[in-house]
């Protein structure tokens, strides 16, 4: 009798605990649910996985887990997991050709990307305006992705070195000392993940830095206010502070450049701008450009905004909009203004963006007293992904940026780009066994160094192709038939330059086709 009472206990016990654990599961899916819709898709993944160590089974968290990890984790590129969801989840989930053509996206992968998101928008089910009208958007970035990156900009551009870049986020670098030392911002602090520090380091020859040291008595920063500016006039380094509402500090260096001042305030009559942390301030340290949210919290809206100092009271300006052609319904951010003040630099995800913040231009005309249209500054210096922070060194040629895009070591890493010379090439493409002409493909030359850059031509009925490449590279060359991808078979293909004179390089190429 006992015996069977205990029995009965214990399932009661055991049902209790079930309807505990089935609550707990239900809560955790939907604080998950509510942080990935929200597209914090790190947090949402970390989530999800802690349900998944209590029940892998529950709900479609696997299915959300490889959406997370393709959206949140650079390196992870792996698309087939999610792939084979699609038979089920397509007809499911109404989402699914939304999620798939945002990470074809991501995968610089734009034709897949706008057929998925078309599909997902041509659907039956139900849809709300936002979301169609953020579908239509991506598929517009991703055909704006498309063309600027069929017709690159002729730019280099160069990932600095691990030591430099890490798995973590480096931000706002700012060169100086005839660019021979960099300064940046990371949060690669193992204890302290959520704070960016200043680290500090000199260039070793080549491409080669020193270890980064921290400088530590100049403050820290969390990710919303991560901005420095070294002004190289007088070579002080400039950061934003929210006290008083917003104000503006400086250090400087130490004359042995081993460290750097505690920061003072630059001006008590600053806080007047109420200022913001992404900011710009000019060489004669009397004009402020930073973007400011004028949106809501539900709805942050950056725009640019200016703040003048006058000459004669050392008063600030109340801060004005920048320009109308600048600001638009979306997002600018991380202005740069050249040295003679004519060239605007700045990040925004409006305007003609190809995903994304992309880096815009802006020229200055002293005629009509207004700024030009932005122009975007293509590819390779813009992607599909998130440019911030740019910024040109003396010689107008070359300057750095920070990008979280593909191929990067880890979050937002630090990248170089220099102008360089380009040159034509023209010539055939020859089926190697008849020396028939190969008509109807496209020919692709890509750097061996950076493959997601690419140039291409149409090859015409007679086999023929021309067109401009960078100079002083090394190509893999493709022949892409029919949508099928065959390799030219060789072995280092190099381009030289010609010293900046106007040259044609002549090169056939011979296919050898694939045996059935």
């Amino acid at each position: 009798m006992m015996r069977a009472f205990r029995v009965v206990c214990m399932m009661m016990a055991l049902v209790v605990v079930s309807n505990i654990q089935a609550q707990q599961l239900f809560k955790m899916y939907n604080d998950a649910e509510e942080i990935f819709y929200e597209e914090n898709f790190a947090e949402a993944l970390n989530q999800y996985q802690a349900i998944q160590q209590i029940d892998s089974t529950y709900e479609d968290i696997q299915y959300k887990i490889e959406i997370c990890k393709l959206l949140s984790i650079t390196q992870y590129e792996n698309m087939k997991p999610f792939n084979d969801y699609e038979e089920v989840m397509g007809e499911k989930d109404k989402f699914y050709y939304y999620w798939q053509g945002r990470i074809l996206m991501k995968e610089y992968e734009f034709e897949e990307a706008i057929e998925s998101l078309r599909k997902f928008i041509k659907l039956p089910a139900k849809k709300s305006d936002i979301i169609l009208e953020e579908a239509r958007r991506w598929a517009n970035w991703a055909i704006n992705a498309k063309k600027f990156m069929d017709n690159p900009k002729y730019y280099e551009i160069h990932l600095l070195e691990k030591g430099i870049n890490t798995e973590k986020a480096e931000l706002s670098p700012v060169y100086f000392a005839d660019n021979e030392e960099l300064l940046f911002l990371s949060n690669r602090d193992e204890n302290n993940p959520d704070q960016f520090q200043i680290y500090h380091t000199r260039h070793e020859g080549s491409r080669s830095w020193s270890e980064p040291e921290v400088i530590y008595n100049v403050g820290t920063f969390t990710r919303e206010n991560s901005n420095i500016e070294v002004v190289a006039e007088d070579g002080r380094l400039f950061q934003f502070r929210t006290d008083k509402g917003g104000d503006l500090f400086y250090s400087e260096p130490t004359e042995s450049r081993t460290g750097w001042s505690v920061p003072r305030e630059f001006d008590s009559r600053i806080s007047s701008t109420h200022l913001s942390s992404h900011f710009f301030i000019n060489e004669h340290e009397d004009r402020i450009i930073f973007a400011k949210d004028v949106g809501s919290k539900k709805d942050p809206n950056l725009d640019l905004f200016e703040s003048i100092r006058d000459p004669e009271t050392g008063d600030w300006s109340k801060p004005a909009l920048f320009a109308t052609t600048i600001n638009s319904e979306y997002n600018e951010d991380s202005p740069y203004l050249s040295p003679d003040e004519m060239t605007l630099y700045f990040a925004s995800d409006g305007h003609e963006t190809m995903g994304g913040y992309d880096i815009f231009k802006s020229e200055f005309d002293t005629t009509t007293l207004t700024w030009s249209e932005p122009e975007n500054m293509g590819f390779p210096v813009n992607s599909a992904d998130d440019e911030l922070h740019f910024k040109l060194n003396k010689d107008q040629m070359s300057g750095y940026f920070t990008s979280n895009r593909l191929h990067t070591i880890g979050d937002y890493d630090i990248f170089f780009f220099w102008e360089i010379h380009t040159i034509k090439i023209k010539g055939r493409v020859l089926d190697a066994e008849t020396e028939e002409p190969i008509t109807n493909a496209r020919i692709f030359f890509r750097p061996v160094e950076y493959t997601d850059m690419y140039f291409f031509s149409h090859i015409d009925d007679e086999g023929q192709y021309e067109m401009m490449i960078n100079a002083d590279d090394v190509y893999n060359v493709e022949i892409k038939i029919d949508g099928t991808l065959e390799i030219i078979d060789l072995d280092d293909f190099e381009i030289h330059s010609t010293g900046g004179v106007n040259t044609t390089y002549l090169k056939d190429f011979y296919l050898i086709r694939k045996s059935d």
